[in-house]
């Protein structure tokens, strides 16, 4: 029964990071069945090539490509966030003991490593741009 606060916050973790991935995924799903109607509209490849040379193509095509900056602020917020957690888990230890140190450490843990995965990604975007 000592341990129901820890499992708690360790199971609010879990359910937070499955849903954030469930809301991905969606959205990822989502552009794959866009993408899929509007591919269908086309009757031949050169109507495809002709709507692609078009500025309305060319932004479609701006839309689908990688985004690495967009990505790597997206995991530097997680990584935030995620440490923020944790912190706050260590803040409640001073009124439901040492059972939060778990999921706190657990929180700290993602978001150094979130933090550090930005940082690292940054870096190597950097390198790559430069390279090319």
């Amino acid at each position: 029964m000592d341990h129901v606060p820890a499992l708690g916050a360790m199971a609010a973790l879990v359910l937070i990071t499955w849903l954030w991935g469930r809301a991905g995924q969606a959205r990822l799903a989502k552009q794959a069945e866009a993408l899929e109607q509007m591919l269908a509209k086309f009757q031949s490849g050169q109507e495809l090539a002709d709507f692609l040379e078009t500025e309305t193509g060319q932004r479609f095509m701006r839309q689908l490509e990688s985004n690495p900056h967009g990505m790597i602020l997206g995991t530097l917020s997680a990584g935030i966030v995620s440490c923020s957690i944790g912190l706050g888990f260590i803040a409640l230890t001073a009124y439901f003991g040492d059972y939060l140190l778990i999921p706190a450490v657990g929180a700290l843990a993602v978001g150094i490593g979130l933090v550090a995965a930005a940082l690292i990604s940054k870096r190597l975007s950097r390198q790559w741009e430069s390279a090319s």
